[in-house]
């Protein structure tokens, strides 16, 4: 259903509310981070990676939440043990763009410790016009540790 214009709806103070409401349910601390891969080289005799480490791009509070199973086919065989996962972060402008490829670091599970043993990988972050949150749709193999 679309919105007249002349409807007097004021979204940007909307946003700034919504911003403080969503806010209360961060309970967790996350670190977005680009691990500069292409930026590395493998190094056989050392079994280690030599060059640029990852960077921070971006770090605060967060709300983690269970999509279920994100399972996809890979040359017709599931991945199981490959969960969904959704990270919502505060909006904020400074942010850049988060590509696919970019990973998400718990430093803070929240009620759940847990989950700063994870790996979460994004799949694609997606963002409304109401700009209330960030939200951010990962992948994490729930079979390995990665951060631990």
């Amino acid at each position: 259903m679309g919105t007249p214009r002349n409807s007097g709806i004021d979204f940007a103070k909307i946003a700034v509310e919504m911003r403080a409401i969503t806010a209360r349910w961060y309970n967790a601390e996350v670190q977005i981070i680009d691990p500069n891969l292409e930026d590395q080289l493998w190094n056989v005799e050392t079994n280690s990676y030599s060059g640029n480490p990852e960077t921070v791009l971006w770090s605060g509070k967060a709300r983690i939440q269970p999509l279920g199973d994100g399972s996809t086919p890979n040359m017709l065989v599931t991945e199981s043990g490959i969960s969904a996962i959704r990270v919502q972060v505060p909006y904020d402008p400074s942010l850049p763009l988060i590509r696919k490829g970019l990973q998400v670091k718990v430093t803070d599970g929240g009620q759940d410790a847990v989950l700063e043993t994870l790996q979460f990988v994004v799949r694609s972050a997606i963002n409304s016009s109401y700009g209330w949150n960030r939200t951010i749709e990962c992948d994490v193999d729930v079979r390995s540790v990665s951060n631990g």
